[in-house]
This record gives C-alpha cells, sequence and structure tokens, in this order.
C-alpha cells in the first residue's frame, strides 16, 4: 500500500494559510496534490508496481529515489500519470462551468491548483515527474547513470533559474516560491532520497505478511507466448500464484511459480517472452 508521509511542516503552513484567510486554495491545491499522487499509484498498481514514501511538504510532494527496478516505458507512463490526471481534472471543472455557471465561483481555485501543479511537475528537472519522463526516455537510447547525469545538470541549471528569479523578485515585490522552488529541485538533485522508490507491489516480503493470515494458492494456465508482464498484471494480493505454461500444442513446458516470476522480473526485461527463459527458472 501506497504510504504518505506528511511533513509537520505542512500543519504549520496550513494553520498559516487559514490564519490569512486562504483555506479555499490550501484545500484546493491539498486535493489537486493527493489526486496527483493517486494517479500515480493507480498507474504503478496497474503495472504491477506500487509506490511507496511519497512525501507531502508544503511546496508539493518529493517522489525521489531509485528507480532502478522499473523498465524505462514503466516509469514514463508511471510519471506523466500524475500531471495527466491534474488536466482532466481542470478539465472537467472547466467544463461543469459550462453545465452549471455557479460553480465557477468555488471552483476556480481548484481548477488553477490542477493546472499549475500539472504544468510545474511537468518541467524537466528531477524529481518532478517532467524530469523522470525526460530520464525513462534517455534511459532506453543511455546507459542509466549517464542518462541520470544529463538530467542533474537540468536540474542544477533550473535551480539556478529559479534562484536568479528570486533575486530578480526581491526588487519588484518578494516572490518566496522561486526561492522554495530552488530548494527543493537543488535538494532532489543533489540529494535523492534513496527509501522512496517503486517497488513490486506483489513482493515476497508482502506474501510474507499475508502468510499470517493464510493465502490461498491460484493456479493459471498460460500461454508461453506471453510476456513477463502479461504475468505480473495477473498477480493478485489474496493469492500466492502458479503459472503454467504450455506452447500452442497445450504441452505443458513447465511451472513458473510467483517466487521464481519476481526473480525474474528483476533480472530480465518485462517484455521478456516466456518461451525465452531458461529452463532453470521453471519446475
Amino acid at each position: 500500500m501506497t504510504k504518505f508521509k506528511i511533513s509537520p511542516l505542512v500543519f504549520i503552513f496550513a494553520a498559516v494559510m487559514i490564519i490569512l484567510g486562504n483555506g479555499l486554495p490550501l484545500i484546493s491545491y491539498f486535493v489537486a496534490v493527493v489526486m496527483h499522487e493517486m494517479a500515480h499509484a493507480e498507474v504503478a498498481r496497474r503495472l504491477g508496481y506500487a509506490l511507496v514514501g511519497i512525501k507531502i511538504m508544503p511546496y508539493g510532494a518529493s517522489l525521489t529515489g531509485n528507480f532502478e527496478g522499473v523498465s524505462p516505458k514503466d516509469e514514463f507512463w508511471i510519471a506523466v500519470a500524475g500531471p495527466a490526471s491534474n488536466v482532466l481534472l481542470a478539465v472537467f471543472v472547466s467544463a461543469l462551468w459550462w453545465v452549471a455557471p455557479s460553480t465557477y465561483f468555488f471552483t476556480e481555485t481548484f481548477a488553477f491548483a490542477n493546472v499549475f501543479t500539472a504544468l510545474t511537475n511537468l518541467l524537466p528537472i528531477f524529481p518532478l515527474d517532467g524530469g523522470r519522463a525526460v530520464l525513462a526516455v534517455m534511459s532506453r537510447k543511455l546507459p542509466r547513470q549517464k542518462a541520470y547525469k544529463i538530467v542533474r545538470i537540468f536540474g542544477f541549471a533550473a535551480c539556478a533559474c529559479f534562484a536568479a528569479l528570486f533575486v530578480i523578485s526581491m526588487v519588484y515585490g518578494v516572490n518566496f516560491t522561486f526561492a522554495l522552488m530552488a530548494l527543493f529541485v537543488l535538494s532532489g538533485t543533489v540529494f535523492p532520497d534513496k527509501n522512496s522508490k517503486y517497488q513490486r507491489l506483489y513482493s515476497m516480503a508482502y506474501r510474507s505478511e499475508k502468510l499470517k493470515h493464510g493465502l490461498a494458492v491460484r493456479e493459471i494456465m498460460v500461454a508461453d507466448s506471453l510476456t513477463l508482464r502479461a504475468l505480473g498484471k495477473m498477480l493478485n494480493g489474496n493469492y500466492y500464484h502458479k503459472f503454467t505454461v504450455v506452447n500452442s500444442k497445450l504441452e505443458t513446458v513447465g511451472v513458473l511459480t510467483e517466487t521464481a516470476l519476481e526473480s525474474c522480473l528483476v533480472a530480465f526485461s518485462t517484455d521478456t517472452v516466456l518461451s525465452s527463459l531458461p529452463p532453470s527458472v521453471f519446475k
């Protein structure tokens, strides 16, 4: 299950916002951010992953961490899911104004919050979603470490830009948002959080916890032309799975247990076809 950790600073920030009479913007941005993260988690779940260690901060959510266990394709779709959800929410609210114009008064801030959240997260800066998407695309052509170094350069450049904008704002009217963004980008670029990461949803640790109350075994017959990704989507948290793999003549190739599947998902690409797996992985 995805764990949300709320920083104590959020409660202090919320108290200040309410005292200043900004309760509606506070609620709007909080809901936009939560929906954003839930979209990440839902797409990750559908791809066979769980997003854990999400930190809610006064300026948004931090999703930095190690993504080595995620294929570039999966990482891209998980990353863009958050901004996409905000865009859809903004479009829905805007459409609502045509049907019920009276809703404009108390939904305008929510619509803007979603647009702002989407655009901010689409910046090509790690650990923002745009940076993760760029990293995923580059990882398909370049070694992971090289791609990450290039994305970090984007981060340092963006940090310098936000810092410069903050200095300039001091002349025309101090804008602390630029300072907060500079600090956020700098921290995510220099000190990535190793404890926040994508993990397999149906990991053995998860299974071990389930065993305390008993865990039913589910057997499924599958074609050897399927991929590891396809099997991962068949997993159900209420069962331990055994896959009987057969060829086109319905002859048994072997039995792939859930434990073996977990090992294969780490050792091979998720697009690996079952027929190409070494015989040693089957029972």
